[in-house]
């Protein structure tokens, strides 16, 4: 019965947050975005304050929940007893607290008129995500892993009844995004809503063969089906059967729009309804093959920007889905590189484009300012006792990456595939493949420490050029000296900012000419100036024309050169600034082992004016060579202030940068 009562229904609001920019209403302190703690099992129908460790709402929202409830076991407003909507800890209608922190599933409202969402938000990260999804998700692991069938009977419960009711729910009518409308979605927003459903439909898959024989349940289910006259008889597994599918499976597919999400994230969701449905193998591949030749299209990946975050989001979603069918079908990987040869490029991707093992550039939406990645980002690599990738949403039985790329390996016959598995094991070969499935562990880790003593762990990457994803990166340096600079040299697309020419470089264990990161959301969404200024043309090391925003646009190489002490590359991208040059060259020169300098030539025509922008690391900026007076700022919403200007400044002036490593990130005796 708890089980049973845990899903509710579509008539609630649900929010993706108490409040964007919001604060604590007890201590006043900031409490932006996903700060606000939630324990759906410890702490039921609460939210917790950072802040303050104190919870929220104050009134005893369950009480009134259940009051509402109509014969349908939906919640109902006008039905719900509103004399429970008070402040617990102060039930005297006369004490100023009565109505502190009361909440009645449309948010708490202060007198000045500010609204925390508690209810709308726990529905989402707390009932839903933590005790019905994962709840589904670990009962159908648990039965895997002991074939006990109680588990197996619990996720039946839980499933048949989120089916009931999950067609119902419409996250773009219902749902609450910064503090305004919502897009698509079911019980939540279109992103999580697609890995959700998919976590569902896959526990189902895992205890499927013990729902069939499951008579109890259907006599419980029956008999729910009776006291709340749903339309649903459940008289036999059948009529469980079909709920569940028609719900959960079929549902989606009927409504992609409800489940939309980062290519190919829908896709993926509707390949693995397909193989639970058991639906012919032409109807697989019809969605897989379209899937695998757009996500492979740009040099492997599907062109998002974000290099660490949304393009390496798409592809580690891919690597589950390549693991988990390889599992039953050992030929599945080596039959999509042969209908796909771009694949085999895919996992390479992001193995070309770490920097110094700690770096990625941070081109489009991704990282923060100056920060480290320190890990190979194509795959989400998981052992056990480690929490399941939450944005994920995969299975608690997630396959192994090691394995996967084991499997790449042996399909393509590129060592760093190897290289990478054990680099991401610390270097060991312990525990290795981190595979409940694996016939043989002892031979897999001798096959892997075979090609580490003949190729050795580290992978000896070059200087590299992207050129579909228009990204150049030049090497240079070994070990601790290692650098890397590199361009960006396109404008917009997926998750992309108007950011054509810009450079970055990795010396010195940092990064010494940082971008700004992942976009400040949380005050007031992605459209809110603080967000948009990320994007902006100004935000980045490059050149901004008569002060205006780029428009999107690609570039091409034109020269690329990798030679002992000299490396270079050349792009132009006249598509970004009305058709006329705009043109960098950049050159890293190697003077010794330990030291070496770059020159950046820019060539840009057309226009009024020519700005370029340079942003260093944390630490202090000094221009011994330059007399500083207070001037215009420089506007267009690039949220900076305090410009100072050398109107006479001579040929050869210098701006000096003394490094903070505020991430102590480097030994204590190195200096920068």
């Amino acid at each position: 019965d708890e089980l049973w009562g845990l899903m509710f229904g579509a008539t609630l609001p649900r929010s993706w947050m108490v409040w964007s920019n919001g604060y604590s209403p007890v201590t006043g302190e900031s409490v932006p975005m996903y700060n606000w703690k939630m324990d759906a099992l410890g702490h039921p129908w609460k939210v917790q304050d950072p802040t303050s460790d104190e919870f929220f709402p104050k009134n005893d929202f369950k009480a009134y929940y259940d009051s509402g409830l109509n014969p349908q076991s939906i919640f109902d407003e006008s039905l719900a007893d509103r004399t429970l909507l008070f402040n617990t800890d102060h039930p005297d209608p006369q004490d100023p607290l009565h109505t502190f922190g009361v909440d009645d599933g449309h948010g708490y409202i202060n007198e000045k008129g500010e609204r925390w969402l508690f209810i709308a938000t726990y529905l989402i990260y707390g009932q839903w995500k933590q005790g019905i999804v994962n709840g589904v998700s670990n009962l159908g692991a648990a039965y895997v892993l002991t074939g006990d069938p109680v588990y197996a009977h619990k996720a039946g419960v839980l499933l048949d009844r989120i089916a009931d009711l999950h067609p119902s729910f419409d996250f773009k009518k219902e749902g609450v995004m910064y503090e305004g409308p919502a897009a698509a979605g079911y019980v939540s927003t279109w992103h999580d809503a697609c890995e959700e459903t998919r976590q569902l439909v896959m526990a189902y898959d895992m205890v499927f063969e013990a729902l069939k024989t499951d008579e109890t349940l259907v006599t419980f289910l029956s008999e729910k089906a009776r006291i709340h006259q749903l339309s649903n008889p459940k008289t036999n597994f059948a009529e469980v059967q079909r709920n569940i599918e028609e719900g959960l499976l079929r549902d989606p597919l009927a409504h992609p729009e409800k489940v939309h999400s980062n290519y190919p994230r829908t896709e993926i969701l509707k390949a693995i309804i397909l193989k639970v449905l058991q639906a012919p193998e032409a109807d697989f591949y019809a969605i897989v093959d379209p899937m695998l030749k757009r996500a492979t299209a740009v040099n492997g990946v599907t062109g998002e920007k974000g290099l660490s975050g949304y393009s390496s989001f798409t592809i580690a979603t891919m690597a589950m889905f390549l693991a988990e069918l390889s599992k039953a079908d050992p030929e599945f990987l080596p039959t999509l590189i042969e209908r796909h040869p771009g694949l085999s490029d895919t996992y390479r991707f992001h193995i070309d484009t770490l920097c110094l093992g700690r770096y990625y550039p941070q081109s489009g939406d991704c990282g923060y300012f100056a920060g480290p990645v320190d890990r190979y980002v194509g795959m989400n690599f998981s052992k056990p006792g480690d929490d399941v990738h939450v944005y994920l949403g995969w299975t608690a039985l997630a396959p192994s990456m090691h394995r996967l790329l084991w499997d790449l390996f042996s399909a393509t016959g590129d060592t760093a595939y190897v290289q990478t598995l054990y680099q991401q094991n610390n270097e060991k070969t312990d525990g290795l493949p981190y595979d409940l499935f694996s016939a043989d562990p002892e031979k897999f880790r001798s096959e892997v420490q075979a090609v580490i003593d003949k190729e050795g762990a580290t992978i000896p990457l070059k200087s590299v050029i992207k050129e579909e994803w228009h990204l150049g990166i030049l090497r240079s340096g070994k070990e601790d000296h290692r650098r890397a600079l590199w361009m960006d040299y396109d404008s917009g697309g997926g998750h992309g900012h108007a950011d054509a020419m810009n450079l970055g470089l990795f010396a010195h264990g940092l990064d010494l000419l940082p971008e700004l990161g992942y976009p400040p959301v949380q005050f007031g969404g992605w459209n809110a100036p603080r967000a948009t200024w990320y994007t902006k043309t100004a935000a980045h090391n490059t050149v901004v024309v008569d002060r205006k925003n780029q428009p999107s646009g690609n570039g091409e190489v034109t020269l690329g050169m990798d030679k002992d002490t000299v490396k270079a590359m050349r792009a132009k991208a006249p598509a970004v600034n009305n058709g006329k040059r705009y043109e960098r060259t950049a050159v890293m020169v190697d003077v010794s082992d330990t030291e070496f300098y770059v020159v950046d030539i820019f060539r840009v025509s057309g226009g009024q004016e020519h700005t370029k922008f340079v942003q260093g690391h944390f630490g202090t900026m000094t221009t011994p060579d330059l007399t500083l007076e207070p001037a215009e700022n420089f506007g267009g919403g690039t949220q900076m202030r305090n410009f100072q200007l050398d109107a006479q400044a001579k040929p050869g002036w210098q701006a000096l940068w003394a490094i903070e490593d505020r991430y102590a990130l480097l030994p204590d005796d190195r200096q920068v």
